[in-house]
């Protein structure tokens, strides 16, 4: 069959395969490379199908398609019979596979998008090692990247982000990159191809719909066309300098350490580097807490951190915190923390490894008042039934305190009066004063009533639940756990 090809987008296809190596030809007897085409059975897929299929017989390569069923949507069972049928035609190869996107999501926490992806192309991969194929194709096209780039841009994505979407990684190529959707549109028109119109794509749930139905029409009606083109070259300065700049990375290594589980960035070895060569070393920071594509916002907050007093601490995306020590940054991962509990006199609270009670307690004599010297230790006023030295006890006064509080993990913006200071003090900078270190940090929860913090548990108490001369209603709480190592 003479396939109409009004854009040459088969020699454009040929040409990007070739000059990457990925295209070698055979013969009838011996076969040349083996293409697997990710076919979904929409307008896209459909025509790099016919464009392979075409490719196929005149270079003497092998040519299977394959499918991902992802149980989502009734329709996935036609779209699976749609591409063995165009398989047959082409007298081609024919994989299936079918994967669990919401037991995924249930699973990894990923949204609906981010499992079905992660799903597919395992998939894919799966199916072309199985096939032996030598290469992955895949759809995308111009209008793809340049939505991509536009969606990375508006959420502060670096480099890496703004790369876009990769020629080829790894074991798949999107021949189609640099084709606009209008090209692909004109080819199907010619050779009146058929395919299946996914319904999801006609609505605004989810974020590239939105942006293709609303961003790209009002952004073509400006800028005319050549918008589209013009942030494909952007993308690919951007993958450039995304290399650069893990080549930059290697070079800084040693700047970069382990202490446990934290990432440690010593001062000393950037006083003599660029503001830039310091972002360099900000990005290969977060890249060992595990964030494999950092983005420009963290890379400025812990650029910016470097500059800050010792103890200002950042909360970065997904969930790591950075604390500016003496001598550099430090950066810990994400650790599960207990959620926010309800607390009141008489509770018994589990949080983590630690309990927390509350026990009221009965007004003790006036002869057994609290003494003035117990305020010059430095422990402040005590109910006589607790020893004055253990920091874990505290006896406050339930009066001033109120009868409703809440557990719940400290937050860089949390501030109160420690007993005995005399002002206010923000609660992660009494602690790095304290000499508590950040993993420490990282498992002490306030106490928190009607009047703010009572208590930094296992620290210090607030100045205002105090015990004084005219308290009448006392309540003892406990923090405690076998290890008290944790202050």
């Amino acid at each position: 069959m003479m396939l109409r090809d009004p854009g040459h987008l088969e020699a454009r296809v040929v040409e990007f395969l070739r000059t990457r190596g990925l295209l070698v030809p055979g013969t009838e007897k011996h076969p040349g490379t083996h293409l697997l085409v990710a076919a979904s059975g929409g307008r896209d897929s459909t025509v790099l199908a016919y464009i392979a299929s075409s490719i196929a017989r005149k270079w003497h390569v092998r040519l299977t398609l394959a499918t991902v069923h992802h149980g989502l949507r009734e329709e996935a069972d036609h779209e699976v019979a749609f591409v063995h049928s165009l398989a047959r035609e082409f007298e081609a190869g024919f994989l299936q596979s079918r994967v669990d996107v919401r037991g995924e999501m249930l699973r990894s926490g990923a949204s609906l998008q981010d499992a079905a992806r992660r799903l597919r192309y395992a998939a894919l991969e799966q199916m072309r090692a199985e096939s032996a194929a030598d290469i992955v194709l895949t759809a995308h096209h111009a209008h793809d990247q340049a939505e991509t780039l536009l969606a990375h841009f508006l959420r502060g994505a670096g480099p890496d982000g703004l790369a876009g979407i990769r020629p080829v990684r790894e074991r798949v190529a999107r021949p189609l990159l640099e084709i606009p959707a209008d090209s692909i549109a004109a080819y199907a028109a010619a050779n009146a191809i058929e395919w299946l119109e996914d319904p999801s794509n006609a609505t605004d749930d989810y974020r590239r719909n939105a942006i293709r139905h609303h961003v790209s029409p009002a952004v073509s009606s400006v800028f005319g066309p050549g918008w589209v083109a013009a942030l494909g070259e952007s993308a690919r300065l951007y993958g450039m300098l995304a290399g650069f700049l893990q080549e930059m990375e290697l070079s800084w290594n040693a700047a970069v350490e382990f202490d446990g589980e934290a990432v440690v960035v010593r001062e000393m070895s950037l006083n003599a580097s660029s503001e830039f060569e310091k972002l360099i070393v900000c990005r290969l920071a977060l890249r060992q807490t595990g964030v494999s594509m950092p983005s420009l916002r963290d890379a400025f907050l812990l650029h910016d951190l470097l500059s800050g007093t010792p103890g200002s601490v950042r909360q970065l995306s997904r969930g790591i915190r950075a604390l500016r020590t003496g001598d550099g940054l430090r950066l810990l991962p994400a650790t599960p923390q207990p959620e926010d509990t309800e607390a009141a006199p008489g509770c018994r609270i589990r949080w983590g490894k630690w309990t927390f009670t509350a026990e009221e307690l009965p007004s003790p004599n006036a002869t057994d008042a609290t003494t003035e010297d117990a305020t010059a230790k430095d422990v402040g006023p005590r109910h006589p039934s607790l020893p004055v030295d253990d920091p874990f006890e505290e006896i406050v006064d339930l009066d001033a305190v109120g009868a409703s509080w809440r557990l719940r993990t400290w937050i860089p913006t949390d501030r109160f009066e420690p007993f005995g200071f005399g002002r206010e003090k923000n609660v992660g900078m009494f602690l790095s004063d304290r000499g508590v270190t950040l993993p420490q940090r990282q498992r002490i929860p306030v106490l928190e009533g009607p009047c703010g913090i009572i208590w930094v548990c296992g620290v210090r108490l607030a100045q205002h639940a105090a015990l004084h001369a005219g308290s009448t209603r006392f309540c003892r709480l406990r923090y405690s756990t076998n290890d008290r190592d944790t202050v």
